[in-house]
């Protein structure tokens, strides 16, 4: 009885394996449209972690579905280009999303311009970087004046704005 189900699955399975051919017409069109494939951005050159991602630097690749797998990688051009390497990135390979950052407007220890303003009065003063930060991240930073420690939200001119 077992035996007489095995042939039957086997002579089942031969069955659906040759109707799935013809309907794709060949075995690499059958693994192409099962899986399919997805152009995805790579680096032509190796990026060391700090250094800026250019345009010119990344092409568009021919990956397979079971190559991408679940990896949480970068998918498109405009995600990748101006962003800041965290890690290595080789030529060829995908780039994962915990490899790269905004660029850092604000550096650790360096002087910032810090701006108040509200209801038409403007406040501009010097402080040092407590914290390095990209635009619309809230970093600490400590008046050269006063000596207090503020809070600001770093700007896109690379500015801190205090007093929200």
């Amino acid at each position: 009885m077992i035996r007489a189900c095995r042939q039957a699955g086997a002579v089942l399975g031969i069955m659906l394996a040759a109707t799935l051919l013809t309907l794709a017409g060949s075995p690499a069109a059958l693994a192409q449209n099962a899986g399919g494939s997805r152009a995805m951005p790579v680096p032509t050159i190796t990026i060391y972690p700090g250094e800026t991602i250019k345009e010119g630097v990344i092409e568009m690749r021919e990956f397979s579905a079971h190559a991408l797998g679940r990896a949480p990688v970068v998918a498109d051009l405009p995600a990748l280009t101006g962003k800041v390497a965290r890690r290595t990135l080789l030529p060829g390979q995908l780039v994962p999303r915990n490899a790269i950052e905004e660029p850092r407007l604000v550096e650790r220890g360096r002087s910032v311009q810090v701006v108040f303003a509200e209801a038409g009065m403007t406040i501009i003063g010097i402080a040092s970087a407590l914290e390095a930060g990209s635009v619309g991240e809230r970093v600490r930073a400590r008046n050269l004046d006063s000596g207090v420690t503020i809070m600001g939200t770093v700007q896109p001119d690379g500015t801190l704005r205090v007093g929200e």
